[in-house]
């Protein structure tokens, strides 16, 4: 006979034991769908208010034109020498942004060398432009002073080359 070892008893179920439980009270849709409306709200806020601090991309007529126009409101008590070298800058720059001429680390007489060949401007611009140099080149170098005769008259000239005006058409219309 072989020994018969103890019975041990079936344990009972156990009824009460549950799987885990849900401890969050909102459907994971409803979060997910809140923090996409949450993120959409940043991003508007964020568009509005950087919208308001870019200042509109101005054309380079339109920044050389303003330049001018502070070098005019400076008005006739305006060193000579800093008028030179500012209404020099507005010119060359916008030359070198509108056309693509190297019109800044060049001296006059190079940018007139390169200008010659250029069929961007016409003849009567290029003397307007040969004209406008020379008189600046005089204020810069030579530190000849200038009245406000001078300055209003190279501001009309450079204002003219920028507005693309010619020096025929500017002096028919006066």
């Amino acid at each position: 006979m072989t020994p018969v070892a103890p019975q041990q008893p079936t344990p009972a179920p156990l009824h009460d034991i549950a799987g885990p439980l849900w401890f969050f009270p909102y459907p994971a849709w409803a979060v997910v769908l809140a923090a996409l409306a949450f993120l959409a709200l940043i991003g508007l806020v964020f568009w509005l208010t950087r919208r308001k601090r870019l200042a509109p991309l101005q054309t380079p007529r339109q920044r050389a034109l303003a330049s001018l126009e502070e070098l005019r409101r400076e008005g006739p008590e305006t060193d000579p020498y800093a008028f030179g070298v500012k209404v020099s800058d507005a010119l060359r720059t916008y030359i070198r942004d509108q056309h693509g001429l190297d019109a800044l680390t060049r001296t006059s007489v190079e940018f007139l060398e390169v200008l010659r060949e250029n069929a961007a401007f016409t003849e009567n611009e290029k003397a307007s432009l040969s004209e406008f140099l020379e008189s600046v080149d005089l204020l810069k170098f030579a530190r000849l002073t200038a009245a406000a005769q001078d300055i209003q008259s190279l501001l009309a000239v450079a204002e003219r080359l920028i507005r693309g005006e010619s020096a025929l058409q500017s002096s028919a219309a006066k």
